[in-house]
């Protein structure tokens, strides 16, 4: 499945995998799929997966953060919403954050340059997973952290 959306007048070409794609009709509850760019000591590229239920892989929000998220999403399928977000953290760790990081309000003029032109999206193993680039990012590169709620977990 292929569809564009478009976020701050820039188009973003979505691929789902066919199992993405199977997987996207048999859900019952909104997965939100959040498009990070991450800065911190270095510029980082992240997806993050949010549901409002119970979902393997997935971070679930409280219902009240979980609709306040959704408000500045855009719809891909009947239950799966696109978001972009560029996210700062407070200070520069050794290691990345899992989940909502403690970050500080900084303020993009123009984020068009910062969407990327294209988001992959695939379904294997039990969990969503993606990545995402500009024109001059080869799509076989695995450089999009997943972020997930085991991740969390472990810490």
């Amino acid at each position: 499945m292929k569809k564009q959306l478009n976020f701050h007048d820039k188009n973003i070409d979505i691929k789902l995998s066919r199992s993405a794609a199977d997987q996207s009709q048999q859900l019952t509850s909104r997965l939100i799929i959040e498009i990070q760019i991450y800065f911190s000591c270095l510029l980082g590229k992240r997806l993050a997966f949010y549901s409002e239920q119970p979902m393997s892989g997935c971070w679930q929000l409280e219902q009240d953060e979980f609709e306040k998220t959704l408000q500045d999403t855009q719809q891909l399928t009947d239950h799966i919403y696109i978001r972009f977000n560029t996210v700062m953290t407070k200070d520069c760790p050794v290691s990345d954050y899992a989940g909502p990081p403690p970050v500080t309000d900084f303020t993009i003029r123009n984020l068009k340059p910062y969407v990327p032109s294209w988001l992959n999206i695939d379904y294997k193993n039990g969990q969503w997973s993606g990545k995402y680039g500009w024109p001059v990012t080869k799509a076989s590169d695995e450089n999009t952290k997943q972020v997930r709620v085991e991740t969390i977990k472990d810490r």
